[in-house]
């Protein structure tokens, strides 16, 4: 079967589009941002817009998506090795390969869901590993335990971000491996 070849100018589209959105993102929340505004800033018409996505929060989704499937390849492989150091210096590394990106998506001109969408991708892959590996705590136990590390950790980006990533990628990703582990480690132990 043969695969289908994708089309330049298709992609070209599709970057220049999420560019200017993510530039429009700057000054205007997504809520703000017209179809019409997004098309006159990339110099195409409505129609060309309308063949990928059905509206600029569908665009700005699209981005989110992408973002998310790079999590996912990160749980997948926390899951086979096991390794927080691992996974929290992925996800630093992406953060700091993609500042503007990460900091316009937690903005207040973002995706307000963007953080929920964030804990359920990483409740999909580590609940699983949580429960095979400690099969003495309820469901329900753990994933209170997963929420309280995943939004502990968020915050924690999040204020990185506000305040201009004054601290290293290194020293970041320590704090989150070192506050992660003592919580996780704290709990379990003391509720054996």
């Amino acid at each position: 079967m043969k695969e289908k070849k994708i089309d330049r100018r298709v992609l070209r589209t599709k970057r220049m589009l999420k560019e200017n959105l993510l530039l429009l993102l700057k000054d205007h929340p997504i809520q703000k941002i017209s179809v019409s505004r997004l098309c006159e800033a990339s110099d195409i018409n409505r129609s060309t817009f309308y063949t990928y996505y059905s509206s600029t929060m569908d665009l700005l989704e699209s981005i989110e998506d992408e973002i998310l499937d790079t999590l996912e390849e990160d749980l997948k492989q926390f899951n086979k090795e096991n390794s927080i150091s691992q996974l929290m210096s992925s996800i630093i590394d992406y953060i700091g390969d993609h500042k503007e990106l990460i900091r316009l998506l937690f903005s207040s001109h973002g995706d307000p869901g963007f953080l929920n969408k964030l804990i359920a991708a990483s409740q999909k892959w580590t609940m699983p590993l949580l429960q095979s590996k400690y099969p003495d705590y309820s469901a329900w136990q753990l994933n209170a335990l997963h929420t309280y590390i995943v939004g502990g950790c968020i915050a924690i980006i999040e204020q990185w971000i506000i305040q201009g990533f004054q601290q290293s990628e290194k020293e970041i990703s320590h704090l989150l491996e070192n506050l992660s582990y003592s919580t996780a480690y704290g709990f379990l132990k003391r509720n054996l």
